[in-house]
């Protein structure tokens, strides 16, 4: 019977504690004192300036200088001389100055013998000028010294020329002189010698250009370089020629026996 009571007294006490929480404010929070906001991040005041602005500047201009720019050297042409590529007659013709023409003179030429100078009516082209022909004015001490192009191959050639007559065992033969005035050696010759009154001729072919004096051998030629002086003798004559008119034709090859290049010259014989 006490057991029951216990039971029953343990089951009101425990509503009542239920009923009374329920009676306590619902909207009531504690909490400890508020604290002041805080920021990580530092504020960073900066000074009171203004952006420069750029401002526009003038260039100077340069004044003139009060030293003049020298002349060129001049030169004036004393009579009608031609101008060309290179210092010499084998080259290619460019101009031919009259005597007074002013023309610039641009370099030396390193042999002295000539001067380098500016076309008037072509700048572009320039050219040698022979230098016994011309008059230099100006300062010419400061001018490049060229050096010309090599100087190109001239085609075989000779001068020819008669020298006398020689005798032979009492005969007659004419004695021509031939000059190489090409780039390239002659190895033989031809020649005919025709009496203009009785059509009467001699001729041979010969691999020599030696100098005889009557019947004696005093100079071997062989072959005739450029620019040397060789003979070309007529075989003996079979008639009077101190009475008689001829012409001669005399024909110079580069190679033997008449082969390679050959020049022909004719001329009279008085």
């Amino acid at each position: 019977m006490r057991t029951t009571f216990f039971k029953i007294f343990c089951l009101l006490t425990s509503v009542m504690l239920v009923l009374s929480a329920c009676n306590l404010p619902a909207n009531i929070v504690t909490s400890g004192p508020e604290q002041p906001a805080t920021s990580t991040e530092a504020t960073v005041e900066l000074p009171d300036t203004q952006t420069p602005t750029e401002t526009a500047t003038e260039t100077p201009v340069p004044e003139p200088s009060d030293t003049a720019t020298p002349e060129p050297p001049l030169a004036k042409v004393g009579r009608e001389t031609n101008c060309r590529v290179g210092p010499g007659g084998l080259y290619d013709l460019v101009a031919t100055y009259q005597a007074g023409q002013l023309v610039e003179v641009v370099a030396k030429d390193l042999g002295g013998g000539y001067w380098f100078v500016k076309n008037p009516e072509k700048p572009e082209e320039q050219c040698y000028l022979l230098a016994n022909n011309i008059t230099i004015t100006g300062d010419t001490s400061t001018l490049p010294q060229f050096t010309p192009l090599p100087s190109p191959l001239a085609p075989p050639f000779f001068n020819v020329s008669f020298k006398k007559f020689e005798k032979c065992n009492g005969r007659d033969y004419a004695v021509f002189i031939v000059e190489n005035t090409g780039s390239v050696p002659f190895r033989s010759f031809y020649v005919r010698v025709t009496g203009k009154k009785n059509e009467k001729s001699v001729d041979q072919v010969l691999n020599a250009f030696d100098l005889r004096v009557k019947c004696t051998l005093i100079k071997i030629i062989n072959p005739l370089n450029s620019g040397e002086t060789g003979y070309v003798n007529s075989p003996q004559f079979e008639w009077q020629v101190t009475q008689n008119k001829l012409v001669a034709v005399i024909m110079l090859c580069t190679e033997k026996d008449l082969k390679g290049s050959c020049v022909t010259q004719s001329l009279d014989v008085k």
